[in-house]
């Protein structure tokens, strides 16, 4: 039996959208990072930092259900949950993955290694 939430979730063609929109303006932000970064001797180190950080939500939200709709899915109750407790290991993995590829890229274009 499934838990009643209260709340409705989000559609996955509206999910996917969304993932397509934070996966473009990722790889802008990225871009004018590796541009600068060729071009100057500075960089952005935010644009260089969460450009691939936000294209893995962007493809995570692309490939899977958000984590509310996760949860939602397998018949738990949300409605007592909020913040980082909603987060299911799934986007954890997704969130650090991020990170791990902002840092690269960080360290990458700081290095002249692209």
């Amino acid at each position: 039996m499934k838990a009643s939430t209260g709340q409705k979730p989000v559609s996955r063609a509206r999910q996917q959208l969304g993932g397509v929109f934070i996966l473009a303006v990722a790889v802008g932000m990225a871009a004018i990072a590796w541009r600068q970064a060729h071009a100057e001797p500075k960089f952005s180190l935010m644009g260089a930092f969460l450009g691939p950080a936000f294209a893995a939500v962007g493809i995570g939200l692309l490939l899977w259900p958000g984590y509310r709709e996760e949860r939602i899915a397998r018949g738990e109750d949300v409605s007592g949950l909020e913040g980082a407790a909603l987060i299911t290991p799934r986007w954890w993995a997704i969130l650090g993955a991020g990170l791990l590829a902002g840092a690269a890229y960080t360290l990458a274009l700081r290095n002249g290694w692209l």
